[in-house]
């Protein structure tokens, strides 16, 4: 091995023992990388919507079509993916409170996904699904308000 192989050879495993002990630990604080656990527990969350999907199907009917549910989603995060800035809560409170059973629910939620959040133009943290999105945003009352509703319509799913 010549000596420019060597250096090279070092570099890499530098490179390689940098990026795991010290890059992405970091990308995974900042919430820009998952870790394996996040990876596994998406999984299991994917699964578990699934199943709740294909229960409700069996006793309850879609109340919206999957676009219309799509351009609910959708609205729900313009209206809070900017901390506090240009939020608009009772929107997304009202566009919460439009589901009508569980189907509608865990349709929603799919269509949801995990999003992220933005202070000033810029990422912040990890991503959110639907029920993180609401709690980190609204007023406890306004979710309180938001549970009332869904119990009325015996919806199983309380933020």
């Amino acid at each position: 091995m010549t000596k420019q192989e060597e250096k090279y050879l070092i570099y890499g495993v530098g490179l390689i023992v940098a990026y795991n002990l010290i890059i992405k630990p970091i990308f995974q604080k900042l919430g820009l990388q998952k870790s394996e656990e996040e990876k596994r527990t998406e999984e299991r969350k994917q699964t578990q919507l699934e199943t709740e999907i294909t229960e409700a199907k069996k006793t309850q009917q879609a109340t919206k079509t999957i676009q219309e549910w799509q351009v609910i989603a959708d609205t729900i995060y313009k209206d809070l993916r900017y901390s506090a800035l240009d939020d608009n809560k009772a929107d997304a409170g009202y566009q919460v409170a439009r589901v009508k059973n569980d189907l509608d629910f865990w349709t929603l939620y799919k269509l949801f996904g995990q999003r992220r959040e933005y202070l000033f133009g810029i990422p912040n943290g990890a991503l959110m699904d639907l029920p993180q999105f609401i709690k980190s945003n609204l007023k406890k009352s306004a979710v309180d308000s938001i549970n009332k509703n869904y119990r009325s319509k015996n919806i199983k799913f309380q933020f």
